[in-house]
């Protein structure tokens, strides 16, 4: 698995997996992951991705896909794939990592 290096490392809480940066969060805002609050990350690393299916989420309809931990397979969150509405638009290609799944490293 690749490790990222930075001043602050998010990790998979299961296996301290790295998967993203402190620096690639684009907000703290979402409230409503399927275990409380999540962060929305521009990238992310070391995930497994699952196929695309539509969901009716808070903000509406959009094709997502779950990530995994691609060491142990722990459920993080998911991937934008598309947004129907243009006001949705910026979270396609973006990253939901929940709260509950992932802690802080070099922090």
């Amino acid at each position: 698995m690749a490790e990222l290096t930075g001043p602050r490392v998010y990790s998979c809480c299961n296996c301290r997996n790295h998967v993203s940066l402190h620096d690639d969060i684009v907000s703290k805002a979402f409230q409503w992951g399927r275990h409380g609050r999540a962060f929305l990350f521009s990238h992310a690393m070391n995930v497994g991705v699952g196929p695309k299916e539509d969901r009716h989420l808070t903000t509406g309809l959009h094709t997502v896909a779950d990530i995994h931990c691609a060491d142990c397979h722990l459920l993080l969150g998911w991937k934008y794939e598309r947004a129907y509405e243009a006001s949705q638009k910026y979270k396609e290609g973006k990253f939901i990592l929940e709260k509950s799944k992932i802690v802080k490293e070099n922090w």
